[in-house]
């Protein structure tokens, strides 16, 4: 309950932001208090769409409710009630090997819940940096 606690104190005095998430060659800008990206299928433990996949060699951008307060609960709710139902071929899903975000201030970035910095920044996956013990039947894309 700590996480959930923590998000809605720190939402009920946060502004929205101008976000810009640059890919691919293409821009996509979006109003919203929060941007997720992922390198896999389960951040907290839960899937974010039926075809993410940890091993793709994809990040998964996509934000988190719009500039209302109330979205960014809402959209996590549904998320996790919902992604193993969706794909990443729907909104608001952007999968991409690796991208540059802005945002119209300053916002500071965390990695698996630790301060990173602030943005801008760019992100992208390291392919092969861990090493891993599976079953020989497991797939190594």
């Amino acid at each position: 309950m700590a996480y959930p606690l923590t998000a809605l104190g720190l939402l009920a005095r946060h502004r929205a932001l101008r976000v810009t998430v640059r890919a691919e060659g293409r821009d996509h800008v979006f109003t919203t208090h929060q941007v997720y990206v992922a390198n896999g299928g389960f951040p907290a433990a839960r899937p974010i769409t039926a075809d993410a996949d940890a091993d793709d060699r994809l990040l998964v951008a996509y934000p988190v409710g719009g500039a209302s307060r109330r979205g960014p609960p809402r959209e996590t709710a549904r998320n996790a009630a919902a992604g193993h139902r969706r794909t990443l071929g729907d909104e608001p899903f952007l999968a991409v090997r690796q991208l540059w975000l802005e945002t119209d201030r300053p916002a500071r970035v965390e990695v698996d819940g630790e301060p990173y910095g602030e943005t801008p920044v760019r992100i992208g996956p390291d392919p092969d940096a861990l090493r891993l013990m599976a079953p020989a039947d497991s797939p190594d894309r």
